[in-house]
């Protein structure tokens, strides 16, 4: 069954009935464990069914804040810019960067040191299915990014990346209690999918989501999933990587707790690399992370939309955050990746970016041959005395 059609079942028990291949999960209904597809044991679904798009990579239509509506929040600011994925006019090539769309302020960012990547990979059946946003609004900046998977996963980061950056400014709390945006940004935006109002099937679609906020002398970190933020240290001589995002991985104890009350399982596959979410006795969601955005069945069974937060005071140490796909962390950890981006120089800040995201497809393709995850990175200098 392919659920990003017209006829997509309604309920989860309909799904289950079926004996057809599930496209996240592997056999709906059967119990019988099979390995998993080699060509995916490093991804965040087990198994996929081709990527639903219109065209070559259309998204189809969705009721989104576009980056001009984002700009009329701020009214009264003095410099304002957003810049953030878009979809490509047509099939794009192995480490091409994705389009983007940029409103505002074109020379604002500039001066804020910030560099960024959205590069599609060679995952086997799917578009560039990444996405990001930055915004910069007079003294402060938010960036965000966010890994789809699921033969939609393409329309669920698109749908987050338009949506989220305005339900958190927004929220009556963004002001004074951000953490507390975050988590009511995350639900709203989750819930935004539910249901067939939703313009795409994000039963078996998701995606990760990091958000990371820059104001005055402190860092907030909200994320659900495996997408990474960290935070850069130096140390006299030395660099010292922070991790500001724990990944949610299912095997982890509290993770594991959840997904099991609920009804779910956490197992590895013959093969496999990861830990999955899976409903008990079943071969489907596939899962290989706790928490995500959409992933509608997957929520059936412990899955959770809710972000872990994070603050931190940024001191005369830290210098610069690194937020990535895991197209990035897989091969490469965040200490070696605030070691790279330390090589250049802070107005050298694009050249480090595409350096990081360089070497991850290099050891990518070392690893796996002809697969590779798409790969995306926001470096920002937070403090480049």
């Amino acid at each position: 069954l392919k659920f990003a059609d017209s006829s997509r079942p309604n309920t989860l028990q309909s799904r289950a009935s079926s004996s057809a291949v599930v496209t996240m999960g592997g056999m709906c209904g059967k119990s019988a464990e099979a390995p998993v597809n080699a060509q995916r044991r490093r991804l965040s679904v087990s198994q996929s069914d081709q990527v639903q798009t219109q065209g070559d990579d259309n998204r189809g239509l969705h009721a989104v804040t576009s980056g001009g509506d984002l700009m009329d929040l701020f009214p009264n600011s003095g410099r304002k810019m957003s810049i953030g994925g878009a979809q490509a006019a047509g099939p794009q090539k192995g480490f091409e960067n994705k389009k983007v769309e940029l409103m505002g302020d074109k020379d604002f960012l500039a001066t804020k040191h910030v560099g960024f990547a959205c590069k599609k990979g060679l995952k086997p059946e799917s578009p560039n299915q990444d996405d990001f946003f930055i915004l910069q609004v007079d003294e402060w900046g938010m960036y965000g990014v966010f890994d789809g998977h699921g033969p939609c996963g393409h329309d669920v980061s698109l749908f987050v990346n338009k949506n989220l950056p305005g339900q958190i400014v927004r929220d009556g709390a963004f002001a004074t209690k951000p953490d507390q945006a975050f988590v009511n940004a995350f639900k709203t935006t989750h819930n935004m999918m539910q249901g067939d109002k939703c313009s795409f099937d994000a039963s078996l679609s998701g995606t990760t989501c990091t958000v990371v906020l820059q104001r005055e002398n402190s860092i907030w970190a909200a994320h659900a999933g495996d997408s990474r933020a960290v935070l850069a240290y130096k140390k006299g001589n030395q660099w010292v990587a922070e991790d500001l995002t724990p990944d949610h991985k299912p095997e982890l104890e509290g993770e594991k707790k959840r997904i099991q009350s609920s009804g779910g399982e956490v197992r590895k596959l013959a093969g496999d690399i990861p830990h999955r979410v899976f409903a008990k006795g079943k071969m489907y969601p596939g899962l290989a992370m706790s928490r995500s955005l959409g992933d509608n069945v997957a929520h059936t069974v412990g899955v959770s939309e809710v972000p872990d937060v994070k603050m931190a005071t940024v001191t005369d140490e830290a210098k610069f955050v690194i937020v990535c796909s895991d197209g990035v962390w897989e091969f490469i950890s965040s200490q070696e990746a605030v070691e790279l981006v330390s090589r250049y120089e802070v107005s050298k800040v694009q050249d480090a970016t595409d350096n990081l995201c360089k070497e991850a497809w290099k050891r990518w393709i070392d690893e796996e041959g002809n697969v590779v995850d798409d790969i995306t990175a926001i470096v920002i200098w937070i403090n480049p005395v």
